[in-house]
């Protein structure tokens, strides 16, 4: 099992390069599907002090709903919880690869499984909706990420 993560960890990053120019946005867009969408913030944690400090959790954060900044915001509160030891192994993480992709109609869900700096695997599952009727109406937005269990022999 650990060998196909490595492949697969080996085929994203190599399709990562090789994406459109979409991926480089930071902030929501009609033109990003949910996969852009953790895809980007999934690349901005990996690269999280690049250019500057949080940069990638501030990149997470324009991309989570009203919704999930209601509960989750203000950025510096959000800052604490992704850097937290719940979601802080995503920071910095050595490289991902994207699992179980469902979309139906405006809800997606996306299985995420990261190698972490300690050589582990870790899964996250993030539920997007599309937005309707706000300021970001008809882009995909994070409504949560939660841990998930990763299984491998």
């Amino acid at each position: 099992m650990l060998q196909k993560y490595m492949f697969i960890l080996i085929a994203v990053c190599i399709a990562s390069t090789a994406a459109g120019s979409d991926l480089s946005r930071t902030a929501p867009h009609p033109s990003l599907s949910p996969l852009d969408v953790v895809k980007i913030v999934m690349n901005a944690l990996q690269k999280n002090d690049e250019p500057s400090k949080n940069r990638g959790i501030a990149v997470t954060f324009n991309f989570a709903s009203p919704a999930n900044k209601n509960i989750t915001g203000p950025i510096e509160r959000f800052v604490n919880m992704v850097s937290g030891p719940v979601y802080g192994q995503m920071v910095d993480h050595l490289g991902v690869v994207y699992e179980k992709i469902k979309i139906k109609g405006d809800s997606a869900s996306i299985d995420v499984i990261i190698k972490v700096v300690s050589g582990k695997f870790v899964g996250f599952r993030f539920l997007l909706t599309k937005q309707r009727d706000n300021e970001f109406d008809e882009t995909w937005m994070t409504d949560s990420v939660t841990p998930i269990e990763v299984i491998s022999s």
